[in-house]
């Protein structure tokens, strides 16, 4: 290439002739044209790698797209699953509801006081007896609620929403807490009644509670208890629970045993062979006290003489008194 002051001359040599090719051009034309061809060439490459990135980039936002689609499916199924569940929560609280109150009719108890499960304006969720299940409507929702699909929340909403669901499960839980209170109260006085009876084996009732003619002298009585009659080392048992107050031995009762089981009732065991328990013992019903026998003046022969006190004041022990299975039925006898 031969080169003037004004004029770029270009000279090539074509490989197929061999003729000299000779291209003459100012040198102000050839700096345009070089750099036109280096711009084009800048700009060919500057878009192939701005390509290829929107190329990555977008293959990067498809397999993101691919991923949400997939997790939004599972959250649907887990989603449609959990609706289930909620369902199947609401009807067993409506079944443990309607129990419940069967529990407390028979139990001759109320419902306890509505009491707000949280500070609430509305007043809050109270006794089951005042939640209708069917139409539970918080009117607050948690927040993970409001990222639900509205297409995909019917069945929940249906179900009366999480909230909901947890404030009848808090409510039927304070509800059954109430319930269990009133139950061992209720356990408590009856396990304080003198129910079974105290000679744990075969035996008849001898004398019965009242007034009658004293074996001792044929003279009118008042006679303040049962006597049960049976064979000597017989098994006597509490009536009932309670603490043993006394444990004597009575110029006419002989060995005897006194049980105090709370709210002003006693029993009293008497005519003992053997006394097994000791003053301020805890005994439960069934608990053995002693045996069957034939201590004291007032005897005549093995039997169990039982009272009942309510308040100081003896009472018929027949009235207190069950049949218990494998127990021989009460017969009144004469002496």
């Amino acid at each position: 290439m031969a080169k003037t002051s004004e004029t770029l001359i270009f000279l090539w040599r074509r490989r197929d002739t061999g003729v000299l090719n000779r291209l003459a051009m100012p040198r102000r034309l050839a700096l345009v044209v070089g750099g036109g061809v280096l711009l084009t060439a800048l700009s060919a490459l500057l878009f192939g790698a701005t390509t290829l990135h929107l190329h990555r980039a977008a293959a990067g936002v498809y397999a993101k797209l691919a991923q949400v689609e997939a997790d939004r499916s599972a959250l649907s199924r887990r989603l449609a699953a959990l609706e289930g569940e909620v369902l199947l929560a609401r009807d067993g609280l409506g079944r443990v509801r309607s129990e419940e109150a069967r529990i407390r009719q028979w139990l001759g108890v109320g419902e306890r006081e509505p009491a707000p499960l949280r500070p609430d304006p509305s007043g809050g969720q109270g006794s089951l007896g005042d939640v209708d299940l069917e139409a539970i409507a918080p009117a607050d929702r948690m927040e993970a609620d409001a990222d639900i699909p509205e297409g995909e929340s019917g069945a929940l909403e249906a179900a009366g929403g999480w909230q909901g669901i947890g404030a009848a499960a808090q409510s039927l839980a304070a509800d059954l807490a109430d319930l269990a209170d009133r139950l061992r109260e209720t356990k408590r006085h009856w396990d304080a009644v003198p129910s079974i009876s105290p000679v744990d084996g075969q035996h008849s009732v001898s004398s019965p509670f009242g007034w009658r003619k004293s074996p001792f002298g044929g003279r009118r009585e008042f006679h303040s208890g049962l006597d049960l009659a049976g064979a000597r080392g017989t098994a006597v048992v509490a009536s009932a629970g309670g603490t043993v107050s006394r444990v004597v031995r009575d110029p006419d009762l002989g060995r005897t045993v006194t049980v105090d089981h709370g709210n002003g009732i006693e029993t009293v065991y008497g005519h003992l062979d053997r006394v097994l328990v000791s003053a301020g013992q805890r005994v439960a019903r069934g608990d053995e006290v002693g045996k069957l026998g034939s201590t004291g003046a007032r005897s005549t022969g093995p039997h169990l003489h039982y009272s009942v006190r309510v308040d100081g004041k003896y009472v018929n022990p027949a009235n207190y008194l069950l049949d218990p299975p494998g127990r021989q039925r009460f017969a009144a006898a004469k002496r």
